[in-house]
This record gives structure tokens, sequence and C-alpha cells, in this order.
């Protein structure tokens, strides 16, 4: 019968120093050390692949440009584009989410989140000026991008902002407030887009009193009944089988 050797020691020893090999082995592998200059030299490259594309649409259409044409102006082979952009239209989805986030960053810094609710008015006012083609950079792609879609791009991180703000005293509301503020901006970004896309003789101003007034009323029924159904799930909590 075969028996496992006396010496303890040179097996515990062994087992240990593979056990020390098995996990420096695994530390390398999922935890790689970050390459800094990698990290710089990758923005810079993606921030190539944009001015390129800017500068192209500039003298041609948007549907003639092509990756070989970026690749070229950019000075990098299409490889590189690649591992950046999936395709043209990628990049300029990129810069048109780049401008939107740009917006909330200005609302951020400016006086729309100032005191205790939001300046409709200054939202509306800054939505016509930044959907101004003569005013952006990226004129050429707005004549290929519809204010609709560019709305879209900013409803996600003015929600965010929003919700990161509490601008609308809705934090107790716990698992509710993303859905309330998602709900607040969504209508008043579909009251903009009605006013631009009707060709509306009524002021902005007055419609964005409007929607002030609405989403005001809005706000205070929604945090009314939230706390009616907070109330009613501590009062009556659900029992099992029901």
């Amino acid at each position: 019968m075969w028996r496992m050797p006396q010496n303890t020691e040179v097996w515990g020893a062994l087992d240990n120093t593979c056990k020390k090999s098995e996990g420096s082995t695994r530390t390398k592998a999922t935890a790689p050390v970050r390459d800094k200059t990698r990290d710089r030299r990758f923005v810079r490259t993606e921030q190539a692949i944009r001015e390129a594309f800017l500068r192209l649409i500039e003298e041609q259409d948007f549907h003639k440009i092509t990756v070989t044409a970026i690749a070229r102006e950019a000075d990098i082979d299409r490889k590189t584009f690649y591992l950046h952009y999936e395709t043209v239209d990628a990049v300029a989805d990129a810069l048109i989410r780049e401008e939107a986030e740009s917006f909330v960053r200005m609302l951020r810094e400016g006086s729309f989140f100032d005191g205790d609710t939001v300046d409709v008015t200054e939202l509306f006012l800054d939505l016509s000026a930044r959907l101004a083609p003569d005013l952006l950079r990226t004129k050429k792609i707005h004549e290929h991008v519809t204010a609709e879609e560019l709305l879209g791009k900013i409803e996600a991180p003015l929600t965010e902002a929003l919700i990161e703000e509490d601008r609308f005293d809705l934090a107790e509301s716990g698992p509710y407030v993303s859905y309330c503020v998602s709900f607040f901006i969504a209508g008043l970004l579909a009251v903009y887009r009605r006013w631009l896309l009707s060709d509306s003789e009524i002021p902005l101003e007055d419609i964005s009193a409007v929607a002030n007034l609405a989403a005001s009323s809005g706000i205070n029924g929604l945090r009314q009944s939230i706390g009616l159904v907070a109330g009613a799930t501590t009062q009556h909590p659900a029992t099992e089988g029901e």
C-alpha cells in the first residue's frame, strides 16, 4: 500500500511555495499596473480623431467622410481608428454627446441650480442658444442630426445632475426619486421640443412660465403622493400570502 512520506515539513513547505507562486501569478494577471503614459496617448489619439473629423466636415458632406479619410487626416492608421470608434457615425455621436454634457456643466456653473428649485426659463433660453447652429463648432454635424436627437442626448446627463443636486427636494423619496426627476425632465424637454418643432408664435418666455407652473405643481403633487404611498406602506405592511 502506498503511504505518504513522513517528512510533513518538506511537503508543507512545498505546498506553501506552490500557493505563493499561484497567488502571485493570479495577482499579476488580474491587477496589471496602469500605464499613465499609454492612457494619455489614448486620449490624445481620440482627440486627434475628433479634430480630424471636424476639419473634414467643414470641407465635405457628412455622408462622404470615410474612416480612411479621418485616419489620414489624424495621421494614424485605420486599425488605430477602430481601437477608438467603430464607425464615422460613432465619432459624430460622441461629439454630440460631449456637447450635451458640456451643456449640463454650463447649467451647473450658472444660476440654473441656485435656490431650492430650477429656473425653467433659463433652461429653455440656454437650450435655444445651444441649439442655434451658428453658435456651434459642430454646426455641420447638426445639419445631419435633428434637434430632437440632441435633446435626447441632453436628457440623461441633465436628469443625473438634478438627482445629485436634489433641487426638487425629493431625496426622502428613496427609490422613487430617479423616476420623479426623469418624469419632470422628460416633460420639460417635451414642452420645449413641441415649441421648437411647431414653429410657434408664442414667445419662449411665456412657454417657460407655463411649463414652470406645471412642473412646480407636478412636483408638489408627487411629493404628497409619495408621502401617502410611503405612509400606507408603513401602516399596512404586506403580509405573506397577500
